[in-house]
């Protein structure tokens, strides 16, 4: 979160827009993680990693990201493939069935096909 942020929502709407250009509505918190360092944050210790999801209302073109300055490959996954690639685990693959039936029952989405391997989809990334 960023001062600007009062709300975890605050923050998926806009690093979504920040990051990803999408404009998202309806977010719904699926649950957390524990971060036992925070290392991705650069070790600032233990932390709560809040995951949650938004339905997605409009998708813009690709740029660059500006905490970065390098453009995101982009990657239609469905939750439970997006859970494996970011290497999730558990906690996330629970986290990616409860955000696609949040997706059916909350939203009238339809249930997506079961996921490629990981494997085939890394694969199609290289």
């Amino acid at each position: 979160m960023e001062r600007t942020d009062t709300t975890p929502e605050d923050t998926l709407h806009r690093e979504a827009a920040e990051e990803a250009q999408l404009t998202l509505t309806d977010p719904v918190r699926l649950g957390w993680v524990l971060d036992e360092t925070g290392e991705v944050y650069g070790g600032v210790g233990p932390n709560a990693r809040l995951r949650l999801a938004a339905r997605v209302t409009d998708i813009g073109p690709a740029t660059v990201d500006p905490a970065t300055g390098h453009p995101f490959a982009r990657l239609l996954a469905t939750p439970a493939q997006a859970a494996a690639l970011l290497g999730w685990g558990p906690p996330g693959a629970r986290q990616a069935r409860l955000a696609a039936e949040t997706a059916r029952e909350r939203w009238g989405l339809p249930t997506a096909r079961p996921p490629q391997s990981t494997k085939s989809l890394r694969r199609g990334c290289g």
